[in-house]
């Protein structure tokens, strides 16, 4: 049976702990919480007093033992405050550094001390948000090393940070590297003040819409959702012949399925069409050679998408390029159709036999084993769970064998990722942005957010989940945590390119629900 699964729902996200609004089971942590207290109390100065309620969290992560212990995500107005503390013990032999509990973004900013790959999700909005931007343009966040005895072991630290206000009563909080943990909202204490200006006070404290983002197979089309936008983008390279504007029969159908999708998609009955060129040939030749393209393109969906559809059309030439650089890979990435309607994102659930081939190590819903020129690793899928309009993953890999420095042991991106989507060159290397869900007819990758505009019209995203999954030495092992858009589907098979294939994994709902 087929399903629709609207983009713009909230996306709801899996942590560590049983029992207090989360799932995904740890194979060998254990996690505890003190009793939750939901109400909270009026002081002599008017203010309140968060609920005295501690949420923890423990987890082996590479050299160490990590425990979190989380307090209420305090809000007043416009912003919120996190404050959370960890311990961290030797889990072998070697001695812990302070830089070991690491919660950064893609290797962007300084985890050690800012920690600001910690991320607010809001599971009623579909929304992320962001540590803000201090006042003087860095994070508005902080880590501190609690001091240790002589011959003491375990590190300590304590942290605060600063985000937009969540509208919900609870959200869910993403701790790099760690998995995700639902904490209670609650109204701001007495101290709230003090801990906005130790940070450094805010500049901005921005929230950001979840996109989700699907590929064909043949990479012919792909479709991303943004809120109630949804762009169908064509490669130019497939429709026409090079300096050509008129369709061949195969183009045409790939116009036709684009359709298809439109009618079981939009929301409304406008269509936008909108042709773009690579930066070969003079402005003035590339806009008009645009013009020419979205307008056939346009023609044949007025064909196609009947009465009820008004598609208008225009060409942008080679002004608003999606890649960088003038190689042949990302010219080949700027000659593109954009089709452009409100609406909302569909997967297909269909079961189907298409299913790309692969000639990386497989598995039916187990470890496997996948190797590189410099060591051997296990990956395995600990959790999947179905929350509204998405599915959570929660996988752990481990290093089995080697000991060099291996860092795009993950997944190949290389810089090479499925629809051009931009997220950095460190957080591109060995991150999971390629890592899929297959559905019938496309791939499924993990939702992404706009992290920053650039000059030239360049935009730099972000994952919702993990970014950098960091090297690994031998017996170590790491949590990776993905949010998809939901397949509908009762089982999934996680694709990691090149790399791995994991089949038959089966959806559980979260806990409680």
């Amino acid at each position: 049976m087929r399903q629709a699964h609207r983009a713009a729902l909230a996306v709801g996200l899996v942590g560590l702990l049983a029992g207090c609004g989360l799932t995904g089971p740890d194979r060998t942590d254990a996690v505890t919480s003190s009793p939750p207290d939901a109400s909270a109390s009026s002081t002599s100065s008017g203010g309140t007093t968060p609920p005295d309620e501690v949420v923890s969290v423990e987890r082996e992560w590479h050299e160490a033992r990590v425990r979190f212990d989380l307090r209420p995500v305090e809000v007043d107005g416009d912003l919120a405050v996190l404050r959370y503390e960890f311990t961290a013990e030797p889990a072998g032999d070697d001695p812990l550094r302070f830089s070991t509990v690491t919660l950064s973004l893609g290797g962007l900013g300084n985890s050690v001390t800012d920690g600001r790959g910690v991320r607010l999700v809001d599971t009623a909005a579909g929304v992320v948000h962001p540590v803000a931007t201090a006042d003087d343009g860095s994070a508005a966040a902080l880590i501190e090393q609690v001091g240790r005895g002589s011959g003491d072991e375990t590190l300590r630290g304590s942290a605060v940070a600063v985000f937009a206000a969540p509208a919900g009563d609870s959200v869910d909080v993403l701790l790099p590297g760690y998995g995700v943990v639902t904490l209670p909202v609650a109204a701001a204490g007495d101290d709230f003040a003090d801990a906005v200006e130790q940070v450094g006070g805010v500049e901005q404290a921005s929230t950001k819409p979840l996109r989700a983002f699907t590929q064909g197979y043949d990479a012919s089309s792909a479709t991303s959702a943004e809120e109630e936008d949804v762009t169908v983008t064509l490669a130019s390279d497939v429709l026409f012949a090079s300096d050509e504007h008129t369709m061949s029969r195969a183009a045409r159908g790939v116009v036709e399925r684009a359709a298809a999708s439109i009618v079981e998609q939009a929301d409304a009955g406008e269509v936008h069409v909108v042709g773009h060129t690579d930066d070969v040939d003079t402005d003035a030749y590339n806009q008009a050679l645009s013009e020419r393209r979205a307008r056939s393109v346009a023609e044949r969906l007025r064909a196609d998408l009947g009465d009820g559809f008004t598609v208008t059309e225009e060409g942008r030439g080679e002004s608003e390029p999606v890649a960088e650089g003038r190689s042949d890979e990302a010219r080949a990435a700027n000659r593109r159709v954009e089709i452009h309607f409100e609406g909302h994102l569909v997967v297909e659930s269909e079961a189907g036999d298409d299913l790309p081939g692969t000639d990386a190590p497989t598995a039916r819903n187990a470890a496997v084993t996948i190797a590189t020129d410099r060591g051997e690793y296990t990956v395995e899928v600990e959790s999947m769970v179905r929350r509204p309009g998405a599915i959570v993953g929660t996988l752990v890999a481990e290093r089995a064998t080697g000991t060099a420095v291996d860092p795009a042991w993950f997944l190949p991106a290389h810089l090479n990722l499925f629809g051009d989507r931009k997220f950095g060159t460190l957080a591109e290397v060995a991150g999971p942005h390629n890592l899929s869900l297959l559905a019938p007819q496309e791939r499924v990758l993990p939702f992404d957010y706009v992290a920053e505009k650039r000059s030239g019209g360049f935009v730099l995203r972000r994952l919702a989940g993990d970014e950098e999954i960091q090297t690994l030495d031998r017996g170590q092992s790491t949590a990776i945590t993905v949010v998809w858009p939901d397949t509908g589907q009762d089982t999934v098979t996680v694709d990691g390119p090149d790399r791995f294939r994991i089949t038959d994994v089966p959806v559980t709902d979260q806990a409680g629900e």
